[in-house]
């Protein structure tokens, strides 16, 4: 087992390594090669080790289980889709290409961390590489990659705060339950307060719109296709396993779930920019999933996983056409008018996307909205089900406006292709999309295996 996580971090450290000479090689096609060689073996290697079903932890500091295996997976696929969409889209894909090595690292510490120091090392390591992403992204980025920086400052600087007020209490960096005292309590504020601005929570995650909107397309798909699910398996870990015993730490996840989900859906109502307009939907997901975390259960932690793996697919999807749009001027809503007459795959599958993100039934997004209201009522939160249930509705009439557009004819309208790498992106998402929707118990069985490796 140790054998098989020396490789998956042996794939991460190559990663940047081999970035690195392809980078004074001048070769960007190099570069994607060893990305998607690199990404394919660590997915490969994660999978190898959750199927092995092994818990264990070395050095007080990394941690092997099915829910560090589930995340891994997560991370290294979703940085292969990334990296398709950057490759199409990029300027600068060599130095892109280096920089997402790095933030992996910093996302594979976090998935195997068994000590608060390994999750403030890896949120660190993952953030600042992203921060210089967003800068890349784009011409006129500067601001985006300076309020992205800023939060990111203030996500460490809490953390760190959090972790000397724990250690005081406890004499302990470990994930393992802590006693109830005031340090505790504060140190509990201040993990909300941190990990709230990676996992998007409100109010949070306020400036996640303007990030969003200000960096390229493919920089907005890795935030919140991927680096936003990283904030999730950092919060998750803390909350399941040092502040288990703490009824407040989830009575403050329900209300967090509440409020990030109407902020998220009521925001969204008003936009026109398409990248700000997925930005607060990215909230508002992030407020579903907060109600299976709120649970404390095995089933609801299993359902805040499903819908953790649904929407990183649906999301990278609808940022891959989105970045198609972009390099072709069109940013808003109205550069979704005939889109059905320009690439019929690009109609069908953003749409496909929205309806998964609504709960279209037969769909990932729909697998986990069930899950998530179902344990929800089942643990006696039938009101937060209930708000859920509301927010997915308000959530059909901005979706609407999105679907509506692509169908709407525009007669001067030509077929267009989106590129090989933009369309493998497309299609793999909606593939996962409605194969795992159609057929989810491999899903679910996924997601029900890591939840219980971390609740034991």
């Amino acid at each position: 087992m140790m054998l098989l996580v020396l490789f998956a971090f042996a794939f991460a450290f190559l990663l940047p390594a081999f970035d690195i000479m392809a980078w004074f090689l001048s070769n960007k096609r190099a570069a994607l090669a060893f990305n998607i060689v690199f990404l394919l073996m660590l997915a490969g290697t994660s999978i190898e080790i959750y199927i092995s079903g092994i818990s264990s932890s070395y050095y007080n500091l990394i941690s092997v289980s099915p829910f560090s295996a589930f995340f891994a997976m997560l991370f290294s696929a979703g940085m292969l889709l990334v990296s398709l969409i950057a490759y199409s889209y990029s300027k600068d894909y060599l130095e892109f290409s280096i920089l997402a090595g790095f933030a992996l690292l910093g996302m594979l510490a976090v998935s195997f961390a068994s000590s608060l120091l390994m999750i403030l090392v890896g949120l660190e390591l993952a953030s600042l590489p992203s921060v210089f992403i967003v800068l890349l992204s784009r011409r006129n980025s500067l601001e985006a990659a300076t309020k992205y920086l800023i939060m990111s400052a203030f996500v460490i600087a809490f953390l760190a705060f959090a972790l000397v007020l724990l250690f005081g209490s406890s004499n302990s960096l470990s994930l393992s339950g802590t006693g109830k005292s005031l340090f505790s309590l504060l140190a509990l504020i201040f993990f909300f307060a941190s990990l709230g601005f990676d996992s998007a929570q409100f109010p949070f995650g306020v400036l996640l719109p303007d990030i969003y909107q200000g960096s390229g397309a493919y920089a907005t798909a890795m935030l919140g296709g991927v680096n936003k699910k990283l904030g999730f398996a950092a919060l998750i870990q803390v909350l399941i396993l040092v502040f288990v015993s703490f009824r407040s730490a989830f009575i403050i996840a329900a209300i967090l779930a509440t409020l990030t989900m109407f902020y998220g859906n009521i925001s969204a109502l008003m936009q026109k920019n398409l990248k700000r307009l997925f930005a607060y939907s990215s909230i508002s997901q992030a407020g579903y999933i907060m109600i299976g975390i709120a649970t404390a259960t095995v089933g609801g932690l299993a359902a805040s996983l499903v819908q953790i793996f649904a929407h990183m697919f649906l999301f990278i999807g609808v940022l891959a056409v989105i970045a198609w749009l972009e390099s072709k001027g069109r940013e808003d809503l109205d550069g979704l008018i005939g889109l059905n007459n320009e690439n019929k795959i690009a109609a069908i599958s953003m749409t496909m996307f929205m309806l998964s993100m609504v709960g279209l039934p037969f769909t990932t997004g729909f697998v986990g909205k069930f899950l998530l209201f179902l344990n929800a009522t089942l643990s006696g939160l039938v009101w937060l089900a209930i708000l859920g249930i509301i927010n997915s509705v308000i959530s059909i009439f901005y979706y609407a406006k999105a679907i509506t557009a692509i169908f709407t004819n525009k007669y001067e309208a030509r077929r267009a292709s989106m590129g090989y790498a933009t369309f493998a992106v497309v299609v793999a998402c909606l593939a996962i999309t409605l194969l795992l929707g159609i057929y989810p118990s491999p899903l679910i069985g996924f997601a029900t295996n890591a939840a219980r490796a971390l609740m034991h």
